[in-house]
């Protein structure tokens, strides 16, 4: 994981993919989630980071990457503007893959509550509700609790609560 304040994500993906070896770097994305906005009278499903100012680099080799940023610092003056390179823990890493998949991306999840138990019948939280911390219905997002680097880390994804009983 790469903390990129000020920088363009997406621009740093294309400049990894374009420049680093393949032996260095597998994969460079940014997870998402779906998330509902109301404007103009109606909602919209819009795309946002899960993790803002970061993008997750993969690799098979942790120093070929490291060497690779460095070789290329042209390229990624991120590392220094105060960018940090940082590992991502196993299970974390597990956490996230569970929650978001191999699109790197959550989709929006839809359910119910009866007798005060979250049922989620559809999207990235189905099955995993005992994830769910909090639930704010007039949002349409939950606060997810993911393990990481021994504590947990909570994020937000699209929950949309259509019936309460």
């Amino acid at each position: 994981m790469l903390y990129c304040p000020n920088q363009k994500e997406e621009d740093l993906i294309y400049a990894c993919k374009h420049h680093l070896k393949r032996e260095a770097l597998k994969d460079a994305f940014v997870f998402t989630y779906d998330c509902m906005r109301r404007y103009g009278g109606t909602w919209h499903l819009e795309q946002k980071p899960l993790f803002p100012h970061y993008l997750f680099l993969e690799s098979g080799d942790e120093g070929k990457l490291t060497e690779e940023l460095k070789k290329y610092s042209q390229v990624f003056p991120v590392l220094e503007s105060g960018g940090k390179l940082i590992r991502v823990e196993p299970e974390e890493e597990k956490a996230l893959r569970m929650l978001c998949g191999a699109s790197h991306h959550s989709q929006m999840s839809r359910g119910y509550i009866r007798n005060g138990q979250t049922v989620v019948t559809e999207g990235s939280l189905q099955g995993k509700e005992n994830l769910i911390r909090k639930i704010d219905r007039h949002k349409r997002i939950a606060r997810v609790s993911l393990p990481s680097m021994g504590h947990f880390r909570e994020i937000q994804v699209g929950l949309e609560i259509v019936s309460k009983s």
